[in-house]
């Protein structure tokens, strides 16, 4: 029996057009498989934010819930665009070499002022803070208006730390006498033991200090001045020295205000004032 050539084509057109729908899933397959691949590892090496960052509390710091109430903000805002959060400890001074050069994409975090503004690009602000004469209470500072006026007094200051550049000014010129040490506990340890009459600290950041460093009963010795230093905001600092600083600069902002939006913000400032980021 003959097959007639049109079933032979008939059968040949339908083999081939079957062949090609094969052809076509096997492709779109492999098309799918070094996407998602891509996809993976440009994840991997693009979506996770180094920042450097410091024991800072109750704003910063490695055994603080969620890395303290700025490392908190800073995690949830690059959360919120797609990104993960990687954070370094490291002593202050360190920290700002180090993001300054380019090895951190920002660095967690840093006060207002015209110094840092040249240094690093900064954040919408992510903090609020007073910065207060710390001094105890068997040595009260008088009322002041200029800091000329407190030059019988003997100041503490951390080193690296940006206060005013007021402060610094009339500490160089020598109205004021200012004695620097490297970290905040030697400060408050010199005025414990009346080597330092005032130390400058955020008023927060101070008394959460005094009360993780040292027992109730010599923290209680401790008052500050009403009237501030500065009034303040802190920021997130992106490094100048990285191509894609000013696009995380604008992510982040993207995050913050979404974080605003929602209401979360002003939750997290109510749970740092409660205390809620103690470990």
């Amino acid at each position: 029996m003959k097959l007639k050539p049109c079933h032979f084509s008939s059968l040949f057109m339908k083999s081939s057009k079957y062949s090609c729908k094969i052809v076509l899933v096997i492709v779109l397959v492999i098309i799918g498989f070094v996407a998602s691949c891509f996809s993976a590892s440009s994840a991997s090496a693009e979506e996770i934010i180094t920042v450097a960052t410091l024991e800072y509390h109750p704003w910063t710091g490695k055994n603080l819930k969620f890395n303290g109430f700025v490392n908190h903000l800073i995690t949830e805002a690059f959360q919120r665009k797609g990104y993960s959060v990687k954070f370094t400890y490291l002593p202050w001074k360190r920290a700002v070499i180090e993001t300054k050069s380019g090895k951190y994409s920002a660095l967690s975090y840093v006060y207002l002022s015209k110094d840092r503004e040249k240094e690093f690009y900064l954040s919408d602000p992510i903090s609020e803070e007073k910065i207060v004469f710390f001094h105890l209470k068997s040595n009260p500072i008088k009322d002041w208006k200029t800091l000329d006026d407190l030059k019988n007094y003997k100041f503490g200051a951390t080193r690296g730390y940006t206060y005013t550049k007021e402060f610094w000014q009339t500490a160089k010129s020598k109205q004021i006498k200012v004695d620097v040490t490297d970290s905040d506990k030697q400060n408050f340890e010199k005025l414990f033991a009346g080597r330092i009459d005032i130390f400058p600290s955020g008023l927060v950041n101070g008394f959460s200090f005094l009360q993780k460093e040292f027992d109730a009963g010599k923290s209680h010795l401790i008052s500050y001045h009403p009237k501030p230093l500065s009034k303040t905001t802190g920021h997130l600092a992106f490094t100048r020295n990285r191509k894609d600083s000013e696009l995380l600069l604008q992510i982040f902002n993207q995050g913050l205000a979404e974080l605003k939006q929602e209401g979360l913000y002003d939750q997290f400032v109510l749970d740092l004032l409660a205390g809620k980021y103690s470990p």
